[in-house]
């Protein structure tokens, strides 16, 4: 698996599904070409930090040949899996059949109406251009819809499969004892601060109009923050909002909390929304596109609501309180890591067997 650096909800993606295929003795590598790195990474998992001299490279030639280089000292890569855009980029410099790029997001869907029309439209071609003749794996099949439909992109092959989950980890994290976690009810929003996408705005609106006596919790950084303390003062909500920060046990937060609302305009799939309902905590969410009416199915799709209506939110965060399904009767099976891991690896099953001698180049 190849990406620029193991960060975020991409980093968290490799990790997972790094330590699910390795229990299936797949022999698994790693590698990325910058040092941030968020995550521990698992015993067994060969990590590949490619550099040169010791030094980080930051040339993209040289990182596609530190990539081939690497390649022709495995030896065996029969699935080359890129997941991010720059990471995607580079691997299609590649002469390799069996490449696949992950997508996570939807890239052009957070410029909508916020860029000219001639720099939108110039977006939705680079990334037509990029996802075009290649052979894609969408995190969503919202988003793999909108690879097909919006981008209008024409892919080699194209299919989902969703984020894995660890729900040992996730359950054992979430049993952590963790001191700063308020003895009062509350509910609770995880993301970046980012108001164009995560819509903040609408979050502490639809939370105000609620009026609920729970507090709300805010876990998460990011550029918007002094904009969402602004429109908290604005609101009169100093008391009742708590600003949290980052952490990196967010599923003790979300076992705490009452509720989980979610009010994002676009999402690639919508990670903390899988985790809330894994360790018992009910979601209302926006219907955005997409990945949340993946997740919230059944019986859940009663806590949908249209992104950027705040009636519908604040209506919804009070029935929620009131009234909820039986979360123990919630499947949430076919995100489990070990699904996921069988479909990645009926996926590299079916594809040519390819082999390099080590030394050979691409």
């Amino acid at each position: 698996m190849f990406n620029s650096d193991l960060s975020g909800g991409a980093g968290k993606f490799i990790i997972t599904l790094a330590s699910a295929l390795k229990k299936m003795h797949a022999e698994v590598h790693v590698m990325i070409y910058s040092d941030n790195i968020d995550y521990v990474i698992p015993e067994g998992i060969h990590f590949h930090l490619l550099n040169q001299n010791g030094e980080l490279i930051k040339e993209k030639k040289k990182i596609v040949e530190a990539v081939k280089h690497k390649i022709g000292e495995i030896g065996k890569v029969d699935f080359l899996m890129s997941n991010s855009s720059p990471a995607n980029r580079l691997l299609s410099m590649l002469d390799h059949p069996n490449i696949y790029h992950c997508v996570h997001s939807a890239e052009t869907k957070t410029y909508e109406g916020f860029v000219g029309f001639f720099k939108e439209k110039w977006r939705k071609m680079k990334y037509k251009k990029l996802y075009s003749h290649k052979n894609l794996i969408t995190v969503s099949k919202g988003l793999e819809a909108y690879i097909l439909e919006s981008i209008q992109a024409k892919p080699k092959s194209i299919q989902t499969i969703y984020n894995p989950f660890d729900f040992e980890e996730i359950h054992r994290l979430a049993k952590e004892s963790v001191t700063e976690i308020p003895d009062i009810p509350y509910l609770i929003h995880v993301g970046r601060f980012d108001m164009v996408s995560k819509r903040h705005d609408i979050l502490l609106k639809a939370y105000k109009q609620a009026d609920v006596p729970h507090k709300l919790v805010l876990l998460g950084e990011g550029d918007d923050k002094v904009k969402i303390e602004t429109l908290v003062r604005e609101l009169g909500l100093q008391s009742k909002v708590l600003f949290q920060g980052y952490t990196d046990n967010p599923y003790v937060w979300l076992k705490h909390a009452e509720l989980l609302v979610f009010s994002s305009d676009f999402e690639g799939f919508g990670r903390v929304l899988a985790e809330a309902l894994i360790v018992g905590t009910p979601v209302v969410s926006t219907d955005c596109p997409s990945g949340p009416s993946e997740i919230l199915t059944g019986v859940l799709k009663e806590f949908l609501v249209p992104p950027g209506n705040v009636n519908a939110l604040a209506l919804k965060i009070r029935q929620a309180l009131q009234q909820y399904p039986d979360m123990e009767e919630i499947d949430m099976t076919c995100f489990r890591n070990d699904v996921i891991a069988k479909q990645y690896m009926s996926l590299i099953d079916s594809l040519p067997n390819i082999h390099y001698n080590k030394g050979d180049t691409l």
